[in-house]
This record gives structure tokens, C-alpha cells and sequence, in this order.
């Protein structure tokens, strides 16, 4: 049997293993969901995966579902956690250097849970991709494994799956390699010395960009629409603008309280391109169609479950995220939105906020009461509840903005509600408006209702 010597054998050629774990939390209190493992030279091989059996009084939190779309149910085809170690150990004991040289990124996260697997230490030899992007990307805002892998060329599906990030992670480790090598660094045993090096850890006075300045320096002071860019072309991000210039440079401008999921975005965008338009109308129309063509990940109307796109069917029973003809009613822009439109079809008071935020029975009649007797299609009983607020909803979008302002001045002198700008999904709010009069009515001396109603 030839033995190889990992601390002379070149990187490039070095089997190792990859892993990702996902869990429902950080260790000790989370508890492990799935775990998958690859082995990888110059190109993965078969990527095994296994969810991990929850034992009985243990639950997903609906974050961690929905960002990794791991549910419960799909929970009861999970294997025990000594049969997924089992696996793992024997594709491990399977690469020649013993302990196995293995790649995981973000490695503290999950180290404790390999640990618990094993039962002691892991017959692991384990470095960290972020520890080595963390020094050789310094300037770089956002060192996750999307931001890193983005930043590099790959987009990582917007779902946390092991499997997935498995890829990804050995994308990143072969990308990691060459840039390794012009360090200096070929060996296993030389990138151990180099991890072991202090780094610079002092703060940068300013954030670096990835995206060249000049190259957004040069956009026009026009209106248009720009499409934020990865170095293999993969659209990240669709906006609109009445200046390029203004719009696409404000981005970069802000060096405190950016939030995560956008220096995420901008770690990965190098590279911009727009098309002029002749009116901020034009650009925002254009943007529409855009985005449905590119669908990137960066869009969040597109892209998060509660800011989908939903279509119900004419009695509001049914939904689809998609146009059809039993679904012919929207778009809506959430579940829960179309709940609280059907609650107000059947005069629920479930339409408006529930526990200590919602009205009583009493003061929701008394609000909607005052909503039937503002709008007329409300008093057409021969219709069915969810085909009259659908024939408001209708009037509502299609009148213009003399009769909107009409509409408004009625509302506000008959206690109800101020009019939409935009579409049959704001009637649940005309209505908690509406109730939210009634309680002043109800609950105000008369002096103090005067004043209110006067204004």
C-alpha cells in the first residue's frame, strides 16, 4: 500500500473531505437537522446527505424552516445520528492521510456537533474556509459561505440544505487553492503553519467595495434600470432609478447600519449593467419585467415566502403562487394578507390584529358597520361577501385620483377609514381604521369625540 504524505503532497491534488451541518440553533443548545459530506480533489464526487431524527418534545423554529425548508414532517424520514456517523466515519477512514484532511466552512459551528457524533474528538483533520477567505479577502465586507462563493463566481441556492453548501464549500476550497498557492502556501502542513500566523485584526477606517469606483462613477444621471452583477454574469440584484448615477453609487455610500442580507449582496457584486430609459415610469415598468425574467436573489419581493406573489381562487378557498384559472384573483403579496381578506369577506373580526391589539366583537361591528355605510358595493346583499369586497377593491384601483380624494373626505367624515392608493389587499386596513374610530367613539368623552371628529 503506498502511503501519502498530505504535509508534502500539493493542495491541488489532496483528496479531502468536505462537510456541512445545519442545525436548529448554535451548539449546545441546537439541536442537529442535517448533515451531508463529499469527498473532493479537483471535483466533488457523490454528495451523501441525511436529515437527522428530532427526538419527541424537539421543534424546528419557523426561522430555521424557513430559511433552511426543512419541516417536521419531512423530520420522520430522519436516520439516527449514530447511522449518519457511521457513514461519515467510513467514507473518512477511506482517504489515505489518516486523520482525514477535511474543509468545512465556518468550522465552530460545526465542530461541536461532530464532536457529539463521535463521541470524543473526531478522527478529523479540520481547517476552516473562513478563517482562510478571512485572510486572504481582508476587504471584503461578508465572509459567508454565499458571500465568499458569490464573490468568487458561484451562486449558493437561496435554501440552507447541506448538500448544497457541501458544493459549495468544495467550489470555494479548489478556488481557496490557487490563491493559496500564489501565497506561497502548496501543502496541507504549510497551510497549517499559515492558519497558525496572527492576522491583522484592527478595524478598517472604511468599508472596501469589491465593484470597481470608476465603474459606477461613470453611470449617467439618467433614469433607468441596473442589474448588480457576479464576475460570471449572474444577476444579484434589479433596481430602478430616476438617476443611475445617484441611485447605484447610494449603496455604497453608507458605512454604518447596513443591514446583513445587503453587504451580503454587495460582497458579491463586481461587475453592473443598465439600461436608459426616458422616464422613472419606463425604468419602473422595465424593472418589473426584469425581475421576472432574472428572478435574483437579492429582489426580496421575489425571493422571501411572506413577500411572495399569491392568487386565490373567486370564493378567496383556494391559492396558488401562480396565476391559473382556478386561482384567478390577485397578485397578493401574502399569506397572510389573504387570510385577513377572507376573515373580512365572512365579517370576522380575525381581519384586524388578534390578543390584547384586536377589538372586541362589539367595537369591530361598530367599525364595520360605519366601512358598509362609507362604500355602496357593501349593501349588495344579493352578491356574496367576497364578491363585494372585490367589486370595491375593483372601483377602488380604477378610479382616479379626484374621486380617490372624494372617497377619502367621506371616509374620514363618516368615521371610516382613509381610501387605498393601491389595490383590493388594503381593505382589511380601511377596516381596522375604521374600528380604531369606533373605539375613540365608544371610549371618549363628549367634548373629546367633538374635537375627534373635527379632525
Amino acid at each position: 500500500m503506498v502511503i501519502c504524505d498530505r504535509s508534502v503532497q500539493p493542495l491541488s491534488q489532496l483528496e479531502v473531505l468536505v462537510i456541512d451541518c445545519q442545525a436548529t440553533a448554535a451548539a449546545p443548545r441546537g439541536h442537529l437537522l442535517e448533515i451531508a459530506w463529499a469527498r473532493s480533489r479537483a471535483m466533488v464526487t457523490h454528495v451523501r446527505a441525511h436529515l437527522i431524527a428530532l427526538s419527541r418534545d424537539e421543534k424546528i423554529p419557523p426561522a430555521v424552516a424557513r430559511i433552511t425548508g426543512i419541516s417536521e414532517p419531512m423530520m420522520r424520514d430522519g436516520v439516527d445520528p449514530e447511522f449518519a456517523w457511521r457513514e461519515l466515519a467510513d467514507d473518512a477512514v477511506r482517504l489515505t492521510p489518516q486523520p482525514a484532511p477535511t474543509v468545512i466552512h465556518f468550522a465552530r459551528f460545526e465542530q461541536p456537533f461532530l464532536r457529539t457524533l463521535a463521541g470524543g474528538d473526531p478522527p478529523l483533520d479540520i481547517v476552516c474556509t473562513h478563517d482562510i477567505a478571512r485572510r486572504l479577502f481582508p476587504d471584503l465586507p461578508r465572509r459567508s459561505l454565499r458571500a465568499v462563493a458569490g464573490y468568487l463566481g458561484r451562486g449558493v441556492g437561496a435554501l440552507r440544505r447541506s448538500a448544497d453548501h457541501v458544493e459549495a464549500t468544495a467550489f470555494l476550497w479548489q478556488e481557496l487553492v490557487h490563491r493559496l498557492e500564489e501565497e506561497g502556501v502548496a501543502t496541507w502542513g504549510a497551510l497549517r503553519e499559515w492558519l497558525a500566523m496572527p492576522v491583522d485584526s484592527r478595524k478598517r477606517p472604511r468599508r472596501v467595495w469589491p465593484m470597481p469606483r470608476e465603474m459606477r462613477l461613470s453611470l449617467p444621471k439618467s433614469p433607468g434600470v441596473y442589474r448588480m452583477l457576479r464576475t460570471s454574469g449572474d444577476v444579484l440584484y434589479v433596481g430602478k432609478a430616476s438617476s443611475l448615477h445617484d441611485r447605484v453609487n447610494s449603496h455604497f455610500r453608507k458605512q454604518h447600519g447596513v443591514d446583513e442580507r445587503t453587504l451580503e449582496m454587495l460582497s458579491q457584486a463586481r461587475a453592473i449593467s443598465f439600461d436608459v430609459t426616458t422616464t422613472p415610469l419606463e425604468a419602473a415598468l422595465l424593472e418589473t419585467d426584469e425581475i421576472k425574467r432574472h428572478r435574483p436573489p437579492y429582489n426580496l419581493a421575489l425571493t422571501i415566502d411572506d413577500r411572495a406573489l399569491w392568487f386565490a381562487s373567486p370564493d378567496l378557498s383556494e391559492r396558488s403562487s401562480r396565476p391559473s384559472q382556478p386561482c384567478p384573483l390577485g397578485p397578493l403579496v401574502s399569506v397572510e394578507t389573504l387570510d385577513r381578506f377572507g376573515a373580512l369577506a365572512r365579517a370576522d373580526r380575525a381581519a384586524l390584529a388578534s390578543g390584547r391589539w384586536g377589538p372586541d366583537a362589539a367595537t369591530f361591528h361598530a367599525g364595520y358597520e360605519r366601512l358598509c355605510a362609507t362604500h355602496g358595493e357593501l349593501s349588495h346583499f344579493d352578491l356574496s361577501p367576497h364578491a363585494r369586497l372585490l367589486r370595491l377593491g375593483t372601483r377602488l384601483w380604477r378610479m382616479d385620483a379626484a374621486a380617490r380624494a372624494r372617497v377619502t373626505g367621506v371616509a374620514r367624515a363618516a368615521g371610516g377609514a382613509r381610501a387605498p392608493t393601491r389595490a383590493v389587499v388594503d381593505a382589511p386596513t380601511r377596516c381596522e381604521r375604521g374600528v380604531a374610530r369606533a373605539r375613540c367613539h365608544a371610549r371618549a368623552p363628549d367634548g373629546d369625540r367633538t374635537r375627534r371628529d373635527r379632525a
